[in-house]
């Protein structure tokens, strides 16, 4: 009899214990401690389930995309007021397909770890909305964030609580405190809601970045004014050898064309890749340089698929000739674009 009320006092014992545990885990997982533990836990053990209930990324995203296109062009002076707000008009307007489609990118990389480019009927594809969505996508700094450690739990004053949130950009390393807004959801648990800082660690990094870019340029200034110069006499002599060349083309001047390019066009781009590559160039800076090389590498594949064109009569290697011109085009004027401090995105006419 008395083993019998041990074994029941044992048991009931147990049971207040698991009772007790149980109830205080349940209402630790309305608190905002909950979500900042499992916050941590899901970006050290890369748990996509526990991130997304500890984020609400649609939320974070709107708002984030607030704060980096409010001011798109607010440092160029060049452009009057009353465009800049039509232009901010413009962003809003493209808000929701933006959005939607940087989620689905966000998803990809969660679950793949890789950032692809928009495809298929994405309409950031391209320029489909008349913006160059990668270049919002590198302003944004979503790609080029790294997380080094949280911080501690704070109340504010409207009885929310802030995440501090210590990152450092890739280009030039320098360790920033973001700022995460917890607040309760209609549930009673407790979400990641906005980033409060964003838009200061994006005007923090632009101006790192400046003063690299603007360090940068001085320093290449005589080298590229010299290759550009070369580049001028090349494109005039190429339009002199070609300028009487019609579609009943001789095969003598095929050869002439195809060679001109091959020995003294192509090597002379090559040359200037050769100096790209050689070239020290400050972090900050970083993302401008590899625009850099990668239109110079676009162009010799433009001309070397022109010369292979021309000498075989061949439309489909002249497309791409084509094809890889306008890409190197797109890139130089993302590279002039950074050169002139404009957001580097294709904006909508202004009558």
């Amino acid at each position: 009899m008395r083993n019998q009320f041990m074994q029941n006092k044992i048991f009931l014992t147990f049971t207040f214990v698991f009772l007790l545990c149980y109830t205080g885990f349940i209402f630790f997982m309305y608190t905002p401690w909950y979500t900042a533990t499992q916050l941590k836990f899901a970006y050290k053990n890369h748990n996509i389930v526990m991130l997304t209930n500890s984020v609400n990324i649609d939320s974070v995203v709107s708002s984030g995309y607030d704060d980096l296109t409010g001011d798109l062009f607010t440092y160029n002076s060049n452009i009057p007021p009353k465009v800049k707000q039509i232009f901010n008009q413009f962003y809003q307007l493209i808000k929701t397909p933006v959005c939607s489609g940087t989620l689905k990118i966000i998803d990809d990389y969660l679950k793949n770890n890789v950032w692809n480019d928009p495809t298929g009927t994405s309409v950031l594809k391209g320029r489909e909305l008349g913006i160059d969505y990668d270049e919002l996508v590198e302003r944004s700094m979503l790609r080029n964030t790294a997380i080094h450690s949280f911080g501690k739990l704070t109340k504010n004053e409207n009885g929310d609580f802030i995440l501090p949130l210590t990152v450092a950009d890739r280009y030039t390393d320098t360790d920033f405190t973001l700022e995460l807004l917890l607040q309760k959801t209609a549930s009673g648990t407790w979400q990641v809601t906005k980033i409060i800082n964003y838009h200061e660690y994006l005007l923090h990094v632009r101006d790192l970045c400046d003063n690299d870019i603007v360090a940068y340029v001085k320093d290449t200034k005589d080298k590229t004014a010299e290759y550009n110069r070369a580049f001028q006499s090349l494109q005039t002599q190429f339009q002199n050898l070609t300028k009487n060349i019609n579609s009943s083309i001789s095969k003598t001047q095929r050869q002439q064309i195809q060679y001109f390019i091959v020995n003294k066009i192509i090597p002379t781009y090559k040359t200037h890749e050769a100096y790209l590559q050689d070239v020290d160039v400050p972090s900050g800076a970083l993302h401008l340089h590899i625009l850099r090389l990668q239109s110079n590498a676009k162009t010799i594949q433009a001309w070397q698929y022109f010369a292979q064109g021309i000498a075989d009569d061949s439309p489909a290697m002249l497309a791409k000739a084509e094809k890889n011109h306008q890409e190197a085009l797109t890139l130089e004027q993302k590279v002039s674009d950074i050169i002139n401090k404009m957001p580097a995105l294709f904006v909508p006419e202004i009558p």
